[in-house]
């Protein structure tokens, strides 16, 4: 069998790194820094967590100035049920990695029991389905003499069903969360030797807590620790600091991967902007310009007249 020769620009190389790694045993999740704010794209047990609706939109763009480098956009919407414990929301997700290409959709529902006088904890669950296509001809691969080499030709689509469940406890200053936000473990396509790996299961936890410092200030710490089955573990360490309940200034490492600073202005008590920079510390670090990742959250008062609790997260 011939040996495949590479003949390609930068664009093509990483699109290929990109589209085979969805593929490994490893992470399979889009990663997010500020996960703190927008708990949803990890438990579905965090939907209506809030006395109101909250609607949140993030962009990232991972690795920029790398062709084919992993994009990100997120929109999510969730609200208690009005005189009941229960709550509804909504997550789309979609992920662009060289020639990979996913729309997810989910539902959300949690059931919120209070166990204290501040503290309640969350049980929830989420349906939906992974829209995956592969568009393997935008590799350009070429074999040794100069011929499309079949096993790049084509493209690949499909529908992946799933579920995932999660708990959450939360008063105003803290939280602890557990999750499993894909349940089914689906193939992306058995017919494809390219394609033999499976959606894995992933675990995840979260953790907080507010401390008050003074009337100014407050600090948070945040942990999120995350095993997929057939990999490591792996975390990430957090600390933001409120200053005035107005801005949030942050530091985070993610373990084997980036450290990151993040900044996020409460405008007014309804809306909130946030931004976040990410450096690798992996060797990919000297062929690309840095994670960006932007996030904007709004809050929907039913009544103008009631003042709202501080948002930690």
């Amino acid at each position: 069998m011939s040996k495949i020769k590479f003949r390609m620009t930068r664009v093509v190389f990483w699109g290929i790194a990109f589209s085979v790694s969805t593929f490994c045993h490893a992470q399979q999740q889009p990663l997010f820094t500020q996960y703190m704010f927008n708990g949803l794209v990890l438990n579905p047990a965090y939907t209506g967590s809030h006395e109101f609706v909250t609607l949140t939109a993030s962009a990232r763009s991972q690795w920029s100035g790398l062709k084919g480098a992993p994009q990100t956009q997120v929109f999510s919407a969730h609200s208690p049920i009005k005189l009941t414990r229960s709550a509804a929301g909504m997550l789309f997700q979609h992920d662009k990695a060289g020639a990979i290409e996913q729309s997810t959709v989910y539902g959300t529902y949690a059931y919120h029991i209070p166990v204290s006088k501040t503290g309640k904890i969350s049980v929830g669950a989420q349906v939906g389905a992974t829209f995956y296509k592969a568009n393997y001809a935008d590799l350009n691969i070429v074999t040794q003499n100069n011929l499309p080499d079949p096993a790049f030709a084509g493209s690949t689509s499909r529908v992946l069903p799933n579920l995932g469940i999660g708990a959450y406890y939360y008063t105003q200053k803290m939280y602890v969360g557990i999750s499993i936000p894909t349940i089914i473990d689906n193939r992306w396509n058995v017919e494809n030797s390219l394609e033999k790996s499976k959606q894995q299961r992933h675990y995840l936890m979260t953790a907080g807590y507010v401390f008050t410092l003074n009337s100014a200030l407050n600090l948070k710490p945040n942990v999120l620790i995350k095993w997929a089955e057939g990999g490591p573990f792996q975390y990430d360490l957090n600390a933001n600091l409120l200053i005035k309940e107005t801005v949030w200034v942050g530091f985070s490492y993610r373990m084997g991967d980036s450290v990151d600073g993040l900044l996020q202005w409460n405008v007014n008590d309804q809306l909130s902007v946030g931004y976040s920079y990410g450096y690798p510390t992996s060797d990919i670090a000297s062929a690309q310009w840095g994670t960006h990742e932007v996030v904007l959250i709004y809050r929907l008062k039913r009544d103008k007249h009631i003042i709202q609790s501080p948002r930690y997260f």
